[in-house]
C-alpha cells in the first residue's frame, strides 16, 4: 500500500511537524506518475492541507477539487472545502459541503464536528449541538475500535 511508501510516509511526517513547504513539495512528487484515483485524492487532499498552512488558500481549493474530480464525494475534500467557505464567512455553503460529506461518508466525525461549527454560526443551535454529539460518539467509537492492550515482554 502506498501508505507504506517511504516517500509517503516522509510527506506525511513533513505535514505533521509543521514543514509545511516540504510536506508540499514531497506531495508534488508523489503525483507524478500516479494514476490511482483513491490515491491520487488522498495526495492531493494533504497537500490541500499543507497550502491553507501556507496561506495559499486558492490553490488549496484546486487541489480539493482535483481531489474530488480524481475520487466523487471524498469526504475529507469536501470537508476542507467547507472549512474555506466558513472562514470566508459562506456558512451556508459550508453546510452544503460538510452535509455532502456526511452523506458520502456518515462515520467522518470532523465533518459533523465543523457541521456543528457551521450550524452555530447561522444560529442553528440545536442541530449544531446534535453534530457535535455525533462527532463524539464517532471519535469515541474510533478511539475504542483502535484500543489494544499492551503487550508485556
Amino acid at each position: 500500500m502506498f501508505r507504506d511508501d517511504r516517500r509517503f510516509a516522509c510527506a506525511l511526517e513533513a505535514l505533521e511537524r509543521g514543514d509545511f513547504t516540504g510536506a508540499e513539495e514531497a506531495l508534488t512528487a508523489l503525483l507524478d506518475g500516479e494514476d490511482a484515483a483513491e490515491r491520487r485524492a488522498f495526495i492531493l487532499n494533504k497537500r490541500g492541507v499543507a497550502r491553507i498552512a501556507l496561506e495559499r488558500r486558492e490553490h488549496a481549493a484546486a487541489d480539493f477539487d482535483a481531489a474530488l474530480d480524481a475520487r466523487p464525494a471524498y469526504a475529507p475534500a469536501l470537508t476542507n472545502l467547507g472549512n474555506l467557505l466558513l472562514e470566508s464567512g459562506d456558512a451556508p455553503a459550508a453546510i452544503a459541503r460538510y452535509e455532502a460529506a456526511i452523506a458520502a461518508d456518515p462515520e467522518y466525525a470532523v465533518a459533523h464536528l465543523n457541521l456543528g461549527v457551521a450550524y452555530k454560526r447561522v444560529g442553528r443551535i440545536a442541530e449544531g449541538v446534535r453534530a457535535w454529539r455525533t462527532a463524539q460518539r464517532l471519535k469515541r467509537a474510533t478511539a475504542a475500535s483502535s484500543w489494544r492492550p499492551a503487550r508485556r515482554r
